[in-house]
């Protein structure tokens, strides 16, 4: 395996005591607890020494027949494990596996040398923090401020009056124009920020382009994937809220607000001026029309169209969008008119 190229192992192995201590987890009396954990693995590639984890209840099947040593597993699942598999019971297996890969694993770090922190892209108006990491062809512009222990990557380029927190990390070719952006945030490769929305008045045949002069403000822990575009504001500002997390090849329209904690999956469109509530959860390749709203805690179903505003704690599918309990019967009753024929 190729990973030790990228990846840094900070330890050796684990113990698996050490490892329980971490999840919050618990095991059965009689397991040692100075076994060694030294790798993660998938259920189905473990073997000795590896620790995998199971969720959901399509992957029971190769859970049965795993050759992993140790799992970290829910307790109404940990029954279905196979003889000689250790299974550590918590009760979130994929949040307590990211907390043992953390603890076993980190990127390999980007050395200083020579070719590092060149400032002849960057403006002498600009303020960097201490600690930072800015690529020679990188560009920085004027009155651009950065705050400690940052990143820039190769060819990215951070626009005249942008403001970028502490420990926020820019991928290459990453493009931040008319942007505030927080603390520990992830800003993946070519990903662009604050490029005009999509905004025209047609008059006398002509398609007038309206200037946007809002902004795009993105809170502290946001992480944006890979391509991912977000639109500047037409007037008011664009705005992400912390912890929100989007996948790659998102889009982000003018005035859109999305609150605290929601997560974006791949190939979603957000249409200028939607509003998304605190922890919304939305599949991929979904559309959610402009100047409407998702209640709190919503779930968009993948690929799914949404072009009326839903209620808090909402669960919607299809194209138009409806509750996914209706959308589950309408297609059953076409299932069964289809096959009658």
């Amino acid at each position: 395996m190729s990973r030790e190229r990228f990846f840094t192992k900070k330890f050796e192995y684990l113990e698996l005591g050490k490892v329980v201590e971490i999840v919050k987890g618990k095991v059965s009396d009689n397991v040692d607890l100075s076994k060694k954990i030294s790798d993660v693995a998938t259920l189905e590639g473990g073997g000795q020494g590896d620790i995998s984890f199971l969720t959901g209840g399509s992957y029971v099947t190769q859970f049965k027949t795993s050759k992993v040593e140790f799992c970290l597993v829910s307790e109404d699942k940990a029954d279905k494990a196979p003889e000689g598999m250790v299974t550590i019971i918590c009760e979130n297996p994929y949040y307590a596996y990211s907390l043992v890969a953390k603890e076993l694993f980190e990127e390999r770090e980007v050395r200083f040398n020579k070719c590092f922190f060149s400032k002849s892209n960057i403006a002498k108006t600009a303020k960097i923090g201490k600690n930072c990491k800015i690529a020679p062809t990188a560009y920085i512009g004027d009155d651009v401020e950065i705050g400690d222990n940052c990143f820039v990557g190769s060819s990215a380029s951070i626009m005249p009056g942008c403001i970028i927190g502490s420990s926020t990390r820019i991928e290459s070719n990453a493009t931040i124009s008319f942007c505030n952006i927080g603390d520990n945030c992830l800003i993946y490769s070519g990903v662009r920020i604050g490029q005009d929305g999509f905004g025209f008045a047609h008059y006398s045949g002509v398609n007038h382009k309206i200037t946007q002069v809002g902004i795009v403000e993105i809170g502290n822990n946001v992480e944006i994937g890979a391509n991912s575009c977000v639109d500047r504001g037409a007037i008011d500002s664009t705005k992400i809220g912390d912890g929100c997390k989007l996948d790659n090849l998102v889009q982000i329209a003018h005035n859109v607000e999305i609150g605290i904690g929601t997560v974006i999956a791949g190939g979603t469109a957000l249409a200028g001026s939607a509003k998304v509530g605190n922890y919304v959860q939305i599949g991929g390749n979904s559309s959610i029309a402009g100047h409407i709203e998702v209640g709190d805690q919503s779930i968009i179903a993948g690929m799914t169209g949404l072009t009326k505003s839903t209620e808090k704690k909402s669960v919607m599918a299809g194209i138009p969008a409806v509750p996914i309990r209706k959308w589950h019967k309408m297609h059953s009753k076409l299932s069964k008119l289809v096959d009658a024929k």
